[in-house]
């Protein structure tokens, strides 16, 4: 989350904005945000979750064939496959996020859906049920959508039809998911080899691998890796509106999303 392009909303170009502000005041590398689901007896439940970007930006590229021409508004962030928050997801997956940016005294909430994608030798593995697609954007200096489909879709948008996904952008969303993983540092990937969270902690420090590259047994290593990897899910959150409130100039703006890619700007009272 380090830039943004001009083509990307206005809040998410604030959010990247003020996330860089705070960085230079702590030297923090990833900021933080809670994230807020409904458990399975319909009670709030929140916890603190790390970003892990947005959709086309940095590592999380759409392809391999993606030399880093696109950019989307769609927030990324990963967990275990059996932790409390999948199974609350999959009940019900409206969220909302928040960050707050102590330092430079901001706080930014994005509320919309998340939506999961699983390892494919996971039980609970199905496509991925956002399509991309009509969240992506070109990014600048690029030309990365096909000037005839472009042309289409805003026919269409102006008339009133429906409003195709752009489908110039080929979209892997397990290569996604893979380049997600490999940017965690090998403590964190080995944690995703562990029992599942929230459950009685077992007396077997086997079980526990802090780093999978130092275990010495290669065919341990190997199921630990695997398994790890089986266990890894990169949440998709679908962005429909933020709020960004501002205490030391004492504004507030919510932004709706109204389009595929367009937003309402209202400023209210904070």
């Amino acid at each position: 989350m380090d830039g943004y392009s001009s083509r990307d909303p206005e809040w998410k170009k604030e959010l990247i904005k003020h996330i860089n502000s705070e960085r230079e005041i702590t030297n923090e590398r990833v900021p933080v945000m809670a994230l807020s689901t409904v458990d399975l007896e319909g009670r709030p439940a929140v916890r603190i979750v790390s970003p892990r970007g947005f959709v086309g930006d940095g590592f999380l590229r759409i392809s391999a064939a993606d030399s880093g021409q696109w950019t989307s508004d769609v927030l990324t962030f990963c967990t275990h496959a059996q932790s409390n928050k999948v199974r609350e997801l999959v009940n019900t997956n409206e969220v909302q996020l928040v960050f707050w940016l102590p330092n430079v005294r901001v706080q930014v909430r994005c509320s919309g859906h998340a939506h999961m994608l699983f390892h494919p030798e996971n039980p609970n593995y199905s496509t991925l049920s956002l399509d991309i697609r009509h969240r992506m954007r070109p990014r600048d200096g690029t030309d990365a959508e096909c000037q005839g489909r472009r042309d289409e879709r805003r026919e269409s948008i102006a008339a009133g039809g429906p409003v195709e996904p752009n489908v110039c952008v080929e979209i892997d969303t397990e290569f996604i998911r893979e380049q997600a993983y490999l940017n965690h540092s090998p403590v964190i990937q080995a944690w995703y080899a562990w029992p599942a969270p929230g459950r009685v902690r077992l007396s077997d420090p086997s079980l526990y691998p802090t780093s999978i590259p130092h275990i010495d047994d290669k065919q341990e290593a190997e199921k630990y890796e695997a398994n790890a990897r089986r266990n890894y899910v990169l949440v998709f959150i679908d962005i429909n509106k933020v709020d960004i409130v501002k205490l030391d100039e004492s504004t507030r703006t919510q932004y709706v999303r109204r389009g595929d890619t367009s937003w309402s700007i209202t400023e209210v009272n904070p």
